[in-house]
């Protein structure tokens, strides 16, 4: 992160007023992109005054106007005289895959939500959920009924940062010669359905609640894997319910984040005690303090509103070194690390004590 004490006060002001205004901005650029001003000037390389914008994309002056002056002051588009044109920020607003996908989790799923940050702090409660979509505890029991656009962009969103080190997770778990794996929170079974197309000998229980596991068991179904990936509904938090018992590993991917510190331990008990003796609980997580770049580690640490105001109003985004505490804990130790897994992912993988 860059040293804000060695900015002037003006500039250190100008970033104060960015931060002010920054939902207007979020909402311009979403529209300049939606409503395809940016590609229409990334197509005419010589720019277009608000008259051409207005008359090829059927919107009025007036709304061109003040879209195209917000894309001016946030540095997505230049001005030269009475021309606007797309900058590099505009670009990679309208063409960068992560930025799209980040962008339309914080719409669709984020953005009326986190009016109710403050309330969701004060009482650990995602009062932000309750305010918009559902009064459940948490979001996961209805991910699945979440309306359209939400949920197209809650998944978008989950898949494309766990998709990013799919190819390489399968790669290294199908040489571990797993034949029975636990996967708590498997979600839609994309994990399970890729590895077990990978590895013929292996074979996945999912724990999950009853619609995910159905949506799962159907997606195996369809690539063929019915056979090897298996489903048990489990509330999981209530850990009064210990894990089946007898696996040769337990997967936690993009899994622990959505929990608090005290349920993170005692998941990890619970798959502790569901091991063999020689088996191992693998957890891949993002953490926020093992990224090679801060454009990582700012939309990791900016993510965990998300869990307060929308997901459960307990958990975040958390550092390598709070996980290993957790992992300690729960009567594990970590036995090795793998970073710079997609898009900063890291595998810990872990070994009873």
């Amino acid at each position: 992160m860059f040293d804000t004490n060695k900015m002037s006060a003006a500039d250190a002001l100008l970033e104060a007023q960015k931060i002010a205004f920054a939902p207007i901005i979020f909402q311009c650029a979403r529209l300049l992109r939606d409503w395809g001003v940016f590609e229409l000037l990334q197509n005419n390389k010589n720019g277009l005054n608000i008259e051409k914008i207005s008359k090829k994309l059927d919107i009025a002056p007036y709304a061109i106007q003040v879209l195209c002056e917000s894309g001016f002051s946030m540095g997505a588009l230049k001005l030269d005289s009475e021309t606007y044109h797309i900058t590099k920020i505009g670009y990679f607003l309208l063409n960068d895959e992560m930025t799209k996908v980040n962008m339309d989790f914080n719409n669709d799923v984020n953005y009326q939500g986190l009016f109710y940050l403050d309330e969701a702090l004060k009482t650990g409660k995602p009062s932000g959920l309750h305010h918009t979509f559902s009064k459940k505890e948490t979001i996961y029991p209805i991910l699945s009924e979440l309306p359209e656009k939400a949920k197209n962009s809650w998944f978008g969103f989950d898949h494309f940062y766990s998709d990013a080190a799919f190819k390489k997770l399968v790669d290294i778990m199908s040489k571990r010669g797993i034949k029975k794996l636990l996967e708590p929170g498997g979600n839609t079974g994309k994990w399970s359905i890729a590895l077990t197309k990978a590895s013929f000998d292996t074979t996945v229980t999912i724990l999950d609640h009853q619609k995910q596991i159905d949506i799962a068991l159907e997606n195996a179904k369809s690539n063929s894997v019915e056979q090897r990936v298996k489903g048990i509904a489990i509330d999981l938090l209530d850990h009064s319910i210990p894990f089946p018992k007898g696996y040769d590993g337990v997967w936690m991917s993009q899994f622990l984040d959505c929990f608090a510190p005290k349920d993170i331990i005692a998941l990890l008990k619970r798959s502790e005690e569901s091991l063999t003796e020689d088996g191992r609980v693998y957890i891949v997580e993002p953490f926020w303090d093992r990224q090679s770049h801060e454009i990582g580690s700012y939309c990791l640490i900016n993510t965990s509103p998300y869990f307060t105001a929308l997901a459960n109003g307990t958990s975040k985004m958390y550092r390598a070194s709070e996980m290993k505490k957790f992992v300690y804990e729960a009567g594990l130790e970590v036995e090795d690390e793998i970073d710079g897994l997609g898009f900063g992912h890291t595998l810990m993988i872990c070994k009873k004590s």
